[in-house]
């Protein structure tokens, strides 16, 4: 029975209008987090497959960002189930896209670790490899631009960032 319901669900949330409503229903993220969990490998995947099109709209991203999930998606993205490991990977590329998520994304244990073995890794579908190097790209992109953003003295070079420079124990004599 569960794994009807989640299919349905999974079938609501394909139509775009129905996300944000979705993701702020009260109790429903929590239970897609616990079907995630499940031990029926098939409410796994339909648990992650909603979680992968709450994802995809913008106003959910924030609200979806946080340690729990992330933690789930890094645990199924490593599984031996490859529709689990591609929702996963999903939804972890559509949460790297928004500038909110960069800090519970890098903050999570193992998640930039997992997604930059998942983007070496000769074992992973060539599909996982590209969308764990997308994330890392765009991660890497959201750390660029808060970075150029952040306050430079005066009197220091403008460079472009990032410079490449290295410093050492030198630059205090």
């Amino acid at each position: 029975m569960h794994s009807k319901c989640l299919e349905m669900l999974c079938n609501v949330s394909r139509l775009p209008g129905n996300t944000a409503v979705m993701t702020r229903f009260p109790g429903l993220v929590e239970a897609l987090l616990a079907a995630g969990s499940s031990k029926e490998a098939i409410d796994r995947v339909w648990a992650l497959r909603i979680l992968q099109n709450l994802t995809t709209d913008t106003s959910s991203k924030s609200l979806l960002a946080t340690s729990t999930l992330l933690t789930l998606l890094i645990n199924c993205v490593t599984s031996k189930k490859t529709d689990e490991q591609y929702a996963a990977m999903a939804t972890l590329l559509n949460l790297s896209t928004d500038p909110s998520a960069v800090v519970p994304i890098t903050s999570t244990k193992n998640v930039l670790a997992t997604l930059v073995f998942l983007a070496h890794n000769a074992e992973s579908s060539a599909e996982i490899r590209t969308m764990a190097c997308n994330s890392l790209a765009t991660i890497g992109l959201w750390l660029q631009t808060v970075s150029g953003f952040g306050s430079i003295p005066e009197d220091a070079r403008r460079v472009l960032l990032p410079s490449h420079k290295t410093s050492g124990w030198e630059i205090w004599d």
